[in-house]
């Protein structure tokens, strides 16, 4: 089960973070979703909103439980409780399958909002590879393999 975080308890997964390898921190103009495991945080993600939705950053798994699928199942349930949205993703080239499972089609810039594209746009010029991604689920009803 999910649970968004409130922002006071922010400081909580930017630690999660920081201890798996990721540099980012949850700021409290975003939401933040975790998964537990035995009370302790398994997997958690940034959502931000944008003009048109959320752009989903910063999903982390603990080390020590990657490839058990508990980024799939916080990805997808994340999405389901911010419906109806649209969101959009910037993974790494390597996790073209992960977000494919999790219901992202790789997207032409020129369908995508400014306000996602021109990072985007900024983290290609500095040689970053990301994919550019969308899930567009509509209702809570949305299959969830």
């Amino acid at each position: 089960m999910i649970e968004e975080l409130q922002p006071v308890a922010y400081p909580l997964v930017n630690r999660f973070f920081k201890a798996n390898g990721h540099k980012g921190k949850a700021r409290s103009n975003e939401r933040v979703f975790v998964l537990r495991s035995e009370g302790k945080i398994v997997a958690a993600l940034r959502a931000c909103p944008r003009s048109e939705g959320f752009l989903l950053r910063s999903v982390q798994v603990a080390i020590s439980k990657r490839g058990c699928g508990y980024g799939l199942e916080l990805v997808k349930k994340t999405v389901l409780a911010l419906s109806p949205s649209r969101y959009w993703c910037y993974p790494y080239q390597h996790l073209r399958h992960f977000y494919a499972l999790a219901g992202f089609k790789e997207l032409a810039p020129e369908a995508v909002p400014a306000d996602i594209t021109v990072p985007w746009r900024s983290y290609l010029k500095n040689g970053q590879a990301f994919l550019l991604m969308e899930n567009n689920v509509t209702s809570p009803s949305s299959p969830s393999s």
